[in-house]
Parts: structure tokens; C-alpha cells; sequence
């Protein structure tokens, strides 16, 4: 398939979105009418000597005409509910994962959506089945990966595809015990490479050792056993893989047809899933689905940084009982509360010497269904990611005018070089790639998984289980036999498709989107660390009051390693000319963030108390608690706040959260608005109204 090149490089960032206020709208409409016009065309000549069917008379009829004033009734009933809707296309919004949508992307999902393809299979989607191999191609190249070996392809978010990731390393891992008993069966002197670079014959190893081969090794041992047939008994390539396929289908460690049960009962093994305790929730629900059990999933606990403590992942594993296996490891790129980015590149190190002391492995998968495209910023030529803001230009003091802001340091640019040597990886373009729902994509490195989980179905196409080829690269023609999912829409395929190709995923593309909302969550931070810096000129632009309230100011949890910032307010005192804290207990504290929250969010689209459009700007939260971050990984914090580790234990840690991932933050301070000022404003009036509630002041 080819196409025009994409000429990102002449479209400003401001001509990829609608804008706040709908100012594209012109060219939208153009390009709405222009599909739907063609569209129409495209129907009225595919068969032109058919006949009208739906005649004028039967288009004037009362019927007819009653029917569309009563669709128009209840279209125009629900228009009007939409619009209680949250404005997350606004700089304004900053709550959850999610903003403005890229025109590319509707364009894309509009025009598949009138032709409704469904990517189950080429027979029916002849072109969005194609553009989503494309797709995943695109995606695989942004990660790292190498197009023409890896394997990719859209799902219905990050959940589905870290549940597929962990579902084709559960069926890769037992691969090995298969062709053990095929070859002890046949008397067969295969070798395999172990983890720690020796060989030996798989006849002679036990169930523990083959189960932790390499992913590399495991994934390509039903071909190199086909080869090797070919090799020493002089079996045509047919014959070879006849052969491995029925061992395959009849092998007691067929997990796809025995079930994860009995397997297990067979070995004597049981799975352990590593993640950090900052990992989503998907991970529990995968090893729940997966048949391992929700108590398989190992959660490591994290640094101040909220990243995967090293020293605790060596210590977890060195722990494991003598009958557990690493069924896989996860690295997050981007935890869903914090935004924070795992040392992925010391979880391989870690992976290495693993292999070498102890002659195990394990599947590496990256979660990076939120920081996913801040990879692009690693693809092409090298793309600054600084600038110098002004904070405030109210200040006196010269220091706090202006301030160097910058991302990405050493750790964190090699953590994201890193993800090319993992296995899997979960990515979300309905996230950071600006495209609607639904779209989620889980790329494999290696695209030889897809014969260990093919199913056959006729009605899809002629593929047949097993390995297909000795050499070959794997061919997909049909989605729905490789994949979890069956029906899907051709129309995300095509949205990911005209946005990627139009914005591509480099440096100078998609980067210059995500180097934005970067600087700009760094710019929130600062201003809230600055924020008692502030605190008496923010009070004036309040307006005077009868009785001032207590002082307050907002604590950052973290430096922001990619557009997530969480904070907690906390009630403070005068000292020396500055803000320390106060004395408050952490109920109190927590009673404040609450505040703060309800004050910036709304409780559901038909809140009877406020509308959306009265709501100035947008927030969400999370609580911290003891079973997922242990008072220990919070010290840093803890004592910041001047916070127990009991009483944290005890009640846990409301904390606000904002998501800085909308495109004009930059280009509106250039108009004139500076939405991250204002929304500390907002911040700062909210708390204050919030301490008059916790502490009123004395009656005169």
C-alpha cells in the first residue's frame, strides 16, 4: 500500500488540534463535509444502475416525516445533556487522562466509522486491517523495536493488552517442556542455549530450568526444533513442522487446550508476577484472568520517586520459594497515579545478571500504557526538552521571577532507550497519541509469539495452528484468530493510521506535542513548590477579608517524570517571615485535600448542585494507604508533611492529582492566559475557603 508522504514538517502544532474554542472549526467542517460528500458519492456509484429505494413520496410521507421529528426530538434532548459534559478539551482540565483529540484522528475515525469496518479479518476489512498492521509497524519503530521482526496491533485499552502480554508469555514459557518430551519421546540430541550462554541437551533439564529460558530462546525453540529435524533426519520442511505441531497438540504442557491447572499441578511450579506497588490494577486482573491467581501478583515496593526499588525487586526474588517461577516482570513507564517512569533499563541489568548467577530468565514486559509516546522524543534528531519560564512576573525577588525548567535526566532517558530490549509493551495512543476511544495497542519484539496462540477459524481464513514456516516471517492476513478480542473497529486503525502518518512519532512530529505538556507540568510544580513564595500576593489578588484564614501552602510528592503532578495541601504558620508547618493532625490534612478536591471537580454530569460550565477548573485524586505504599517508601514525604508513619498507617494520605496533558498551555500564556497561574489561583481560593471550614475564625 502507498501513500503521499506525510509533510509534517509544513503544519504548525496549532493546526493539529480543534483548539479550546473550537478555532479550526472551519477547516473541520470542511473536511467533515468533504468525507461525508464522498462518502455519499462512493454509495450512489458502486452499483449505479440499481435502483432509488427510498423514493420522494416515501421521503415526504407523514410517516416518514414523523419518525425524523421524533429522532430530532430525542437527538436534540441528548445534545443538550452532552453539554453538562466535562470540557476536557480545555487548558483548563486538568483531572484525568485525557484532552483534546487530534484532527487526523477524528478525521480517521469518522471516515472508517461510516464505513464500518470490522478488523476481525482482511475479508471484512479490506483496508483497515492493513492500515493496522501498518499501525503497529509505526508503533514498534517508536519503541524501539524492529518493525520487520516485531509483532503489534490495536486492542481496546491497556488493560487488554497487558492481559495479552502476560497471556502470550504464560503460553511462550511452556513451550520448552514440550519439545523436552517430544525429544525424550524420539531420542532426540537437541540443544538448547541457557540463560547463562552454556548449552545442553533439553533432555536433561527440569521443569524449573526450562520454564525460565530466555523469552528469546522459548519463542523460537519450535522452529529451531523443526530445523534441527531437518538437520538430522533429513525431514522436508512440511514434515518437520507436521511433526512439532501434533507434539504441540497433544503435549501435556499444552496450556491452551489442558488448562493452567493441571499444567501446574503436573510441575509442581507456581507463577509470580513482579510489579511495583505502583503498578494499575490490570496486573492483578490479568493474573485473575490468567487462572495464576490475583495472589501471584508480586508487588515490589517503590522509592521516593514512586519507582520500582531495585534492591527490593533483587530481594523479592531471592526470596522466591524453591517451587515459584518469575512468570514475568513489569516495568512502568508512566504509573498511572504519578506519572512516574520505572528504571527499566536496571530491571534488564537486573534480568542479566539473573541469567548469569542464577541461569533463569523472564518475560520483561513495559507497561507504558500513559508514557508510552514520550518515546518519540528519543526517535529522530535530538529535541531539547527546557525552557525558561516566568513564574510570576509580580515577584520582587529576581530568582523567583524566571526559572530554568527541564526534563529528562540521565536515569530517565536511559529507562526509555531501555524499553527496546523488553518483550512486550502496552501503549495507549487513546492517552498521550490524541486519538479516540477505543484504542490500545500491545507490541510484541518478537513476532513469532503469534504461532503459540493462534486459533483456527475457518470463516476467518485458511491460517492453521501452529508454526507455519521453518524461515519465514510470520504473514497476518486476520486479526481475530491472534489476538483476545474479536469484532473490532476498523475506524481506530484508521484514526491511529492518519494521525501517525500525518504527525509522525519523531522528535520534530508527535514530540514537539508531548515536549509541551512536559515543560508545562514542570512549570505546575514549580509553581505550587513556589506556592508560599506567593502566598501574600495571591492573597491580594483574592481580595481583602474580614478575617484572614490560617496560611496554608501545597507540597509537590515528586519532581513530575512525565506530565502527572500530585500534591497535598497542608495547613502552615508564620515563622521568621515564612511558612513552616503547623500543627495539624492528618485528618485534618486529609479534610483540607478533600475540600480542595470537591471544590474543583463535580460529582457526575447531572449534578444538581453545580454545572460543568460553571466550574472553573478541574482536578483528581487518589489516596495513598499502607497496602500499597508501605510508610517506609513515604518518609521523604511523610516528613515534609510532618505526618506519622502510624497515623499514615492508620488513615492513609488524600492526595490531589493533575493531569498536564493538554496542548495549549504554551500557546495560550502567548494569547495572554496563563491557565496554570490561574489554576494555582484557583488552587490557593479553594483552600482558603476550605480553611474557614476546618478552623473558623473567632467569633468578634
Amino acid at each position: 500500500m502507498t501513500h503521499p508522504p506525510s509533510g509534517a514538517a509544513a503544519h504548525p502544532l496549532s493546526a493539529w488540534f480543534l483548539g479550546p474554542r473550537a478555532e479550526n472549526a472551519p477547516v473541520w467542517t470542511e473536511l467533515f463535509d468533504h468525507i461525508f460528500q464522498d462518502y455519499i458519492h462512493w454509495r450512489r456509484n458502486y452499483f449505479p444502475a440499481d435502483p432509488w429505494i427510498v423514493g420522494r413520496l416515501r421521503r415526504r410521507s407523514p410517516e416518514h416525516e414523523a419518525w425524523l421529528d421524533s429522532l430530532t426530538g430525542h437527538l436534540d434532548g441528548i445534545l443538550s445533556e452532552l453539554k453538562y459534559h466535562f470540557p476536557m478539551h480545555s487548558p483548563r482540565y486538568n483531572a484525568h487522562m485525557t484532552s483534546e483529540q487530534s484532527l487526523p484522528a477524528v478525521l480517521g475515525y469518522f471516515a472508517g466509522l461510516l464505513y464500518n469496518p470490522n478488523n476481525v479479518t482482511g475479508e471484512a476489512a479490506p483496508i483497515t486491517v492493513a492500515l493496522e498492521l501498518e499501525v503497529g509497524r509505526m508503533i514498534a519503530g517508536m519503541l524501539g523495536y524492529d518493525p520487520a521482526r516485531a509483532w503489534a496491533h490495536i486492542c481496546s485499552g491497556g488493560t487488554l493488552a497487558n492481559i495479552e502480554a502476560l497471556w502470550v508469555a504464560r503460553t511462550v514459557q511452556f513451550a520448552p517442556l514440550t519439545v523436552r518430551d517430544y525429544c525424550r519421546a524420539e531420542q532426540l540430541a537437541f540443544p538448547v542455549r541457557l540463560p547463562n550462554g552454556t548449552e545442553a541437551p533439553i533432555t536433561s533439564l527440569d521443569d524449573r530450568t526450562l520454564i525460565s529460558l530466555t523469552p528469546a530462546v522459548a519463542g523460537g525453540i519450535f522452529r529451531e526444533l523443526a530445523q534441527h529435524l531437518e538437520r538430522t533426519r533429513g525431514l522436508s520442511p512440511t514434515a518437520a513442522l507436521g511433526q512439532v505441531n501434533a507434539a504441540v497438540a497433544a503435549s501435556r504442557w499444552n496450556i491452551a487446550r489442558r488448562g493452567l491447572g493441571p499444567v501446574l499441578a503436573e510441575s509442581g511450579l507456581r507463577p509470580v508476577v513482579l510489579a511495583s506497588a505502583a503498578a494499575h490494577y490490570s496486573i492483578a486482573k490479568s493474573c485473575n484472568v490468567l487462572g495464576y491467581g490475583e495472589d501471584a501478583a508480586r508487588l515490589v515496593p517503590v522509592n521516593a520517586r514512586f519507582q520500582m526499588d531495585l534492591d527490593a525487586l533483587e530481594a523479592t526474588v531471592a526470596a522466591l520459594r524453591p517451587e515459584e517461577y518469575v512468570a514475568a516482570a513489569i516495568g512502568i513507564v508512566g504509573t498511572t497515579e504519578e506519572g512516574a517512569v520505572d528504571p527499566i533499563h536496571r530491571i534488564r541489568a537486573f534480568r542479566e545478571q539473573y541469567e548469569r548467577r542464577e541461569n533463569r530468565s523472564f518475560w520483561l514486559h513495559v507497561d507504558a500504557a500513559w508514557g508510552g509516546y514520550l518515546r518519540t522524543l528519543f526517535c529522530g534528531a535530538a529535541l531539547t526538552v527546557e525552557e525558561r519560564f516566568e513564574l510570576d512576573v509580580g515577584l520582587d525577588t529576581p530568582d523567583l521571577r524566571t526559572e530554568e525548567i527541564r526534563w529528562n535526566d540521565p536515569e530517565t532517558s536511559a529507562a526509555f532507550l531501555a524499553m527496546a530490549d523488553s518483550d512486550s509493551t502496552t501503549v495507549d495512543p487513546h492517552k498521550m497519541g490524541y486519538i479516540p476511544y477505543p484504542a490500545g495497542v500491545v507490541a510484541f519484539r518478537d513476532s513469532r509469539v503469534t504461532e503459540f496462540i493462534t486459533q483456527r477459524a475457518q470463516y476467518l481464513g485458511d491460517a492453521g495452528l501452529g508454526v507455519g514456516s521453518v524461515e519465514d516471517p510470520v504473514q497476518v492476513t486476520a486479526m481475530g484468530p491472534l489476538i483476545l478480542e474479536g469484532s473490532k473497529p476498523g475506524a481506530a486503525a484508521l484514526a491511529c493510521w492518519l494521525a501517525h502518518r500525518t504527525i509522525p512519532l519523531t522528535s520534530d512530529g508527535h514530540g514537539q506535542v508531548v515536549r509541551v505538556t512536559l515543560l508545562n507540568a514542570r512549570r505546575l510544580e514549580r509553581l505550587l513548590t513556589r506556592h508560599r513564595a506567593l502566598f501574600l500576593k495571591l492573597e491580594r489578588e483574592r481580595g481583602t477579608e474580614p478575617a484572614a484564614p490560617s496560611p496554608f501552602t501545597f507540597f509537590p510528592i515528586a519532581e513530575p517524570e512525565t506530565n502527572l503532578v500530585c500534591f497535598v495541601a497542608r495547613q502552615m504558620t508564620w515563622r521568621d517571615g515564612g511558612l513552616v508547618p503547623a500543627p495539624a493532625s492528618l485528618g485534618s490534612i486529609n479534610r483540607l485535600n478533600e475540600l480542595i478536591f470537591n471544590a474543583a471537580s463535580i460529582p457526575g454530569a447531572r449534578s444538581p448542585h453545580r454545572l460543568s460550565a460553571a466550574q472553573p477548573f478541574f482536578i483528581s485524586r487518589t489516596r495513598f494507604e499502607e497496602g500499597q505504599y508501605r510508610g517506609a517508601t513515604l518518609t521523604h514525604l511523610l516528613t515534609q508533611l510532618e505526618i506519622g508513619e502510624r497515623d499514615y498507617a492508620r488513615e492513609g494520605l488524600f492526595v490531589l492529582r493533575s493531569t498536564v496533558m493538554n496542548p495549549w498551555h504554551s500557546e495560550a500564556r502567548q494569547a495572554g492566559m496563563d491557565y496554570l497561574y490561574e489554576f494555582v489561583r484557583f488552587l490557593h481560593r479553594s483552600a482558603a475557603e476550605a480553611m474557614r471550614e476546618i478552623s473558623p475564625p473567632p467569633a468578634p
